[in-house]
């Protein structure tokens, strides 16, 4: 009997599954802050360090771009080395480099730790999926998805809020190991609790392996259709987002003529509903497991919404309620889209295939501010919203057509 097996009739496994979502949502967090701990602080670094704007840029290239297509690599790492040290090193890697930020007396030392910040952060989502599916009930799979996906925004939501006030009490090398020695700690909590974070080496039963490709394994299995469909949604999904969190304010301004204020308030709006829209998903995807037709059902709700602002002009509250709800329905295709690629995966295949398709994402996100920039800078604001609809229908797209093409 497999150890999943054995999950399903003995009810202690259930009684370790919180702990186990919360330290590696814990993780999820921290990954997502440390990667925006430092915007905040470059009015303070250009002057400490005399460095221009674009260099403090490159170096948030160097984290953010590095540790997105590191990704893939790593995933065949966690498959092969197992995730639970790969996420312990990746972990103390990531918070250790924050942690010398502190200590660096110069630009290219700066440089240095914001390369190895971003290596770091590459082991978490091909880790943290393959944990949390080697360590959950796939019947409550779906809300341990959610609530992993939850954490990373919300860290990101959290980052430049927690530097500033950190700084408020004290100087900014001390806010950087602050937050860096927290991810040692908790790194330290993980190893303590290191006998529940598992990673999947069987499927639950042979139901539950049903759909997956049969025989294709390593670059076969990334290369297979379905897989390479869910790397196109991710990259027309990062288009979506990227654009809309860089440029949503300002087309709002320009093409509705709204107040700086109630522009900031919908992107806000926005930003919450993904998260609201996150933890709605990760209940209900439990319960139905029409995860498809929920996950295009989500994508069609925010695709309505985003559409509206191109034609009409309603007041500034209908517009921030309406940015509100787009970021619902964009925050409510992730739990589902998580499990549907899981429905892909053979056993011990989980860490390349996530750490694959996540790949696009950093793709999508990279892309879409320049071009989404260019498209303000041409004076058509209406084509920020008129482009992130075609990309939503886009990722509809490559939705039912992964789906299909697993089928067949």
């Amino acid at each position: 009997m497999s150890v999943s097996s054995e999950a399903q009739l003995d009810p202690a496994p259930r009684r370790r599954e919180g702990p186990v979502v919360g330290l590696i949502s814990v993780g999820h967090f921290l990954s997502h802050f440390y990667v925006l701990c430092l915007p905040p602080l470059f009015p303070i670094l250009k002057a400490e360090f005399n460095v221009s704007y674009v260099e403090l840029g490159l170096a948030m290239t160097a984290y953010g771009l590095l540790g997105g297509f590191m990704q893939a690599p790593v995933g065949f790492l966690v498959d092969r080395l197992g995730p639970r040290n790969l996420l312990f090193a990746g972990l103390g890697l990531n918070a250790g480099a924050i942690v010398m930020m502190g200590f660096a007396q110069n630009f290219e030392m700066l440089l240095v730790f914001a390369v190895l910040a971003g290596l770091g952060n590459s082991v978490f989502h091909p880790a943290d999926y393959a944990i949390l599916n080697g360590s959950v009930h796939p019947d409550r799979l779906g809300r341990a998805f959610s609530m992993h996906t939850f954490s990373g925004f919300f860290g990101s939501a959290c980052a430049p809020v927690g530097i500033l006030a950190l700084i408020s009490f004290t100087e900014w090398r001390v806010a950087l190991i602050s937050v860096g020695l927290f991810g040692l700690l908790t790194l330290a909590v993980m190893v303590l609790c290191r006998g529940s974070l598992q990673g999947a080496t069987a499927p639950a039963t042979e139901d539950d392996d049903a759909g997956r490709p049969p025989g294709r394994t390593g670059i076969r299995l990334l290369l297979s259709p379905p897989v390479l469909l869910f790397l196109g949604f991710f990259v027309a999904y990062g288009m979506v987002t990227g654009g809309l969190r860089a440029f949503s304010v300002t087309a709002l301004v320009d093409l509705h003529g709204l107040g700086l204020d109630q522009a900031n308030a919908a992107l806000t709006g926005f930003l919450f509903g993904v998260v609201g829209g996150i933890l709605l998903a990760g209940v209900i995807v439990d319960r139905y497991p029409q995860h498809a037709r929920i996950a295009v059902g989500a994508l069609l709700l925010a695709l309505v919404c985003t559409v509206v602002p191109i034609w009409a002009g309603p007041p500034g509250l209908a517009l921030i309620a309406l940015l509100t709800v787009v970021g619902v329905g964009l925050g409510a295709a992730l739990p589902p889209r998580d499990l549907l690629i899981r429905a892909l995966i053979p056993p011990g295949e989980t860490g390349k295939v996530f750490g694959f398709v996540f790949v696009g994402f950093t793709v999508g996100g990279s892309i879409a501010p320049p071009f989404f920039g260019w498209l303000l800078d041409a004076g058509s604001p209406a084509l920020v919203f008129a482009l992130s609809a075609a990309f939503i229908v886009m990722s509809i797209a490559f939705v039912a057509a992964a789906q299909w093409a697993a089928a067949r």
